[in-house]
Order: C-alpha cells, then sequence, then structure tokens
C-alpha cells in the first residue's frame, strides 16, 4: 500500500474520520513538518557531512527530512530506541545515506566528537528513566558532536498558558508513567530546556517559535481530533492505580477541559532550538 495512503487510513481509524477529514488531518500534518524542516532551512542550521537524527518515532519527520533537507553529500545516522520503528523506517524511507538503527539516546553507540550536526524532532519531552538524572542523555548528545557542531531540536513546549492541548496530554502521560515508577520529562519553558542543553554543555544557545495558526483546520476535523484524544485522555486516567495520581490526573482534566482556549486551540506551535559544542 502506499505510505500516504496508509498513513491517511491509520489517522481515519484513530481518531475515527471520514475519509475526506483524514485526508484534510494528513496534509495539516505534512504542513507541519514541511514548515519546521523550512525553518531550519531558512536559518541555514542543518551543516555539515555527517549527520545524526536522535528519536525517529514513526519517521514522519526523517521522511520529510530525506527527501527536503538532506543533500547527496550528506550521511544521516536516524536512532530510535525501539527496533519496531527501526523496522519501519528501513521499509518506509530508501535513500543509500540513510542508516537507521537501533541505540539507546542515554547511551549512545558513538565516540567522542563524531558528528558534524545533530536534529531531533519530538524527542526532548518524551524522555523517560527509572531515575531523575534527565541531564545524562543532553550530555551524550552533546558528547558526540564534533566542537563547534550544531545541535538543533524541535520539541513540544509550555510556557504561560501556550499549548494547553499538548500540555494537558503530557501531563497526564506524565502521571501515567509516575504510576508505573517511570519517570516523564514531559512538556518544560523554553528556558528550562535551554538550561539542560547549556549544563550539558551547549552554547550560543538560541530559540524561535514555529507557528501554524494561518493553516486551515476545519472546526469539525478540531472537534473530532479533540474529542479523540479526551477519550485517550479519560482511558489513561482509568489506568492510573494510585488513588493520589488518579485523583490529581481528574481535577487537572477538569479544569482544562472547560477552557475555551484548549477547545479552540488549531495546531499548537512547535519551539525550535539550537546551539554549539
Amino acid at each position: 500500500m502506499n505510505l500516504i495512503l496508509k498513513e491517511i487510513r491509520n489517522l481515519k481509524q484513530q481518531f475515527s474520520l471520514t475519509q475526506k477529514e483524514a485526508q484534510q488531518y494528513y496534509k495539516i500534518i505534512q504542513h507541519r513538518l514541511n514548515k519546521e524542516i523550512s525553518s531550519v532551512e531558512k536559518l541555514n542550521l542543518f551543516k555539515g557531512k555527517l549527520i545524526l537524527e536522535c528519536g525517529t518515532g514513526q519517521g514522519r519527520f526523517t521522511q520529510t527530512l530525506v527527501k527536503n533537507l538532506l543533500r547527496p553529500d550528506q550521511t544521516l545516522y536516524s536512532i530510535d530506541s525501539t527496533p519496531a520503528m527501526i523496522k519501519n523506517i528501513r521499509s518506509r524511507i530508501k535513500a543509500d545515506n540513510l542508516h537507521p538503527l537501533v541505540a539507546d539516546l542515554w547511551n549512545l553507540p558513538f565516540p567522542d566528537n563524531y558528528f558534524d550536526c545533530l536534529i531531533s524532532h519530538y524527542t526532548l519531552h518524551g524522555l523517560r528513566s527509572r531515575n531523575r538524572n534527565f541531564l545524562k542523555p543532553f550530555k551524550e548528545m552533546i558528547r558526540v558532536l564534533k566542537p563547534g557542531a550544531l545541535l538543533i531540536a524541535m520539541t513540544f513546549y509550555y510556557d504561560k498558558g501556550e499549548n494547553p492541548s499538548a500540555y494537558l496530554y503530557h501531563r497526564l502521560i506524565q502521571l501515567s508513567y509516575r504510576d508505573k515508577g517511570i519517570n516523564f520529562f514531559g512538556l518544560k519553558s523554553p528556558e528550562i530546556y535551554k538550561n539542560f542543553l547549556r549544563k550539558a554543555g551547549l552554547k550560543k544557545i538560541k530559540s524561535k517559535v514555529i507557528n501554524f495558526d494561518s493553516f486551515p483546520f476545519p472546526e469539525k476535523l478540531r472537534d473530532k481530533i479533540h474529542a479523540a484524544r479526551l477519550k485517550e485522555e479519560k482511558n489513561l486516567i482509568k489506568k492510573i492505580k494510585s488513588s493520589k495520581l488518579k485523583k490529581e490526573a481528574e481535577e487537572l482534566l477538569r479544569n482544562f477541559e472547560g477552557k475555551l482556549e484548549l477547545k479552540n486551540q488549531k495546531v499548537g506551535p512547535t519551539l525550535l532550538l539550537w546551539g554549539r559544542k
């Protein structure tokens, strides 16, 4: 099956959409990816011959990166800790200069001072650990960069009420993981992300917020996405065993669900961070 058709089918099933709505939502997702890639390109950040991508996930960003930004003379190593994700990348993207492999961000299998550039997309906020030493993966990313090399990171963030939908969802995920004895990094303010990168050894750190409000997001489609997300959030809460954490999660959901800014939010912004080793 064509990859685009497969993506549309998955969106249709995940959010209970019609075929037309799933196609619309796919376009919105692709617009987001294209604008993120364009922002990196305009700032002339994607430099060097040997590049590491940390956290491929489902491979949507990797595919867009390979198609629109990766040059034939550049080599991209794309890592993820989940074997199924890497298997998906290998079947999804065919490029001689792309090397997907299973690797742990907490212990990267590369020597010091190895890469010319490192890029991560929606990886930082999703970090998980049995301990609270979240500085370790940040240090690992810096360790494998050559002196003067660029680190580029795109992530969800929450600051002064911005991006309430993403914050609520990830805060509930955080409580769900805590119930299992696992720490989840979660959404932070731009300054907190910068502080972690600074402590890890990155210098001259800059940031930019990428907005997507100008792209059409039909109200009916937005309501369906919101309803599907709400159902998923309630299922997360239902599975929490700790009565204290469950109560906290239920109160959080009640407080957010009544807010107009949550219902009316379109596509949440992305925080783009970059700096040099």
